[in-house]
């Protein structure tokens, strides 16, 4: 569960990174560093990792730049990743998704998540929001779910993939609210929100920094987050379990990792720039402003997060008897 506490512990210890990694300063970063991205450009992954970019390349001096290779649920780029040198200058920018859940889903990685990656940091915790066109007439994830139950099979989801963190969040509603609702999945988040804005879908549930735009222009209505708590930038929306979907929880992260074999002293410069990124500039706050809690894990936290919900959701996705189309 993310709360504040946690949001607040996790960013007041940020000032004992400082000192790590200052021996290889000056040797890394020496050209610019690529941060790959999984999905196409405008999708959640890619809008959190692009303002962490500037903030690195302000920091070494050299040009860190996101690099987008989407498909196959982000194992294309993870694959680029796992093979390239291990010198730091190709990263990559991950989530729960890519990390913890592809594993239960692909039968044939040709990357271990845990052994072929080095995770550096976690950089943020996503909840989702739920969201509907602005013409569907519902005001409401209770209206919305009396709609599907009147119109069950009729009503189309759209996600960014197959057993994403979205995707999955969908498949535990559906079984919570008894509803018979069409996952449609797509090559990425962005082209999946063109649909639901077009209105060929009735609903999506992603990252609130991909819906952000179009929700305050008034051509979706976001009706719901799936946290536990309600999210900063979203204080009038109710969680789905407040809609009346009891016991309701669905969190997503996103952070940094490098190729397995990477020097520990460029991980631990990487590691001191990002706690520096998200302690002593405005990133947190741009973070927030997109729905998202600036979640600060050194190498070590991280590491374990990645293997522990590699194993939790890795139980999920075989309860839920999840499949690729």
């Amino acid at each position: 569960m993310i709360n504040r506490r946690t949001l607040t512990s996790g960013l007041a210890a940020l000032p004992l990174l400082r000192a790590r990694g200052a021996g290889a300063q000056a040797r890394y970063p020496d050209r610019p560093v690529r941060m790959i991205v999984g999905f196409p450009a405008g999708g959640g992954v890619d809008l959190t990792a692009r303002p962490l970019a500037q903030k690195l390349s302000e920091r070494f001096g050299q040009q860190f730049v996101v690099d987008n290779r989407g498909g196959a649920g982000g194992n294309i780029g993870m694959d680029l990743v796992a093979k390239a040198p291990a010198d730091g200058h190709t990263l990559l920018v991950g989530n729960v998704g890519m990390l913890a859940i592809n594993p239960a889903l692909y039968s044939s990685l040709t990357f271990d998540t845990v052994a072929d990656f080095a995770p550096i940091a976690q950089i943020v915790a996503v909840p989702l929001a739920v969201a509907v066109p602005a013409d569907l007439p519902v005001r409401n994830l209770a209206e919305f779910i009396a709609m599907a139950k009147a119109r069950p099979g009729a009503l189309n989801m759209g996600s960014g993939g197959n057993g994403g963190i979205p995707h999955l969040a969908f498949e535990l509603l559906k079984r919570r609210a008894g509803i018979d609702v069409v996952h449609v999945p797509y090559r990425g988040s962005a082209p999946a929100l063109q649909d639901l804005l077009g209105s060929r879908l009735q609903l999506m549930i992603d990252g609130y920094n991909l819906m952000r735009a179009a929700a305050e222009s008034g051509r979706i209505r976001i009706i719901a987050t799936t946290g536990r708590e309600r999210l900063p930038a979203l204080p009038d929306v109710p969680t789905v379990q407040e809609s009346g979907v009891e016991g309701f929880e669905a969190v997503g992260w996103q952070g940094i990792l490098a190729p397995a074999a990477t020097p520990a002293p460029i991980l631990a410069q990487l590691e001191e720039a990002i706690g520096w990124a998200l302690r002593d500039t405005d990133l947190p706050r741009a973070y927030l402003a997109q729905g998202q809690l600036p979640i600060f894990q050194g190498r070590e936290a991280f590491t374990q997060t990645v293997r522990r919900e590699r194993e939790q959701w890795t139980r999920v996705v075989r309860e839920a008897n999840v499949s690729l189309d």
